[in-house]
């Protein structure tokens, strides 16, 4: 079984709005392989020298009040891995931090 971590938060906004900044996100992780269902996006994230690559799902819910819940998932690409050294860790905090960096390009582009 594939090593696998997962991480949600809430921001503001309706989740139509935040699907470009959640997708823009993933690419600015140099992410490929986009598949979409929905509010759900799936990417793999490239192969390097510490890992073979893990696929990212994000997946965007009405959380009431103008709200949005972002739940995050990030799993090694290879069942067979049982150790990823803080990967998938790293990988869901890059997002969240990419995430809101382009959240705050949306929201100065709207001033």
């Amino acid at each position: 079984m594939a090593v696998s971590k997962q991480v949600s938060f809430e921001v503001d906004g309706v989740p139509d709005d935040l699907l470009a900044p959640m997708v823009h996100a993933l690419s600015d992780m140099r992410c490929y392989k986009f598949g979409r269902e929905g509010l759900m996006v799936t990417a793999r994230t490239p192969i390097n020298w510490r890992s073979v690559g893990e696929i990212m799902s994000v997946r965007l819910s009405e959380a009431g009040s103008g709200r949005t819940l972002v739940e995050a998932s990030s799993h090694s690409a290879l069942r067979t891995v049982i150790f990823d050294w803080g990967k998938n860790d790293y990988n869901l905090r890059r997002f969240e931090a990419a995430f809101h960096a382009r959240l705050a390009q949306q929201a100065a582009k709207a001033e």
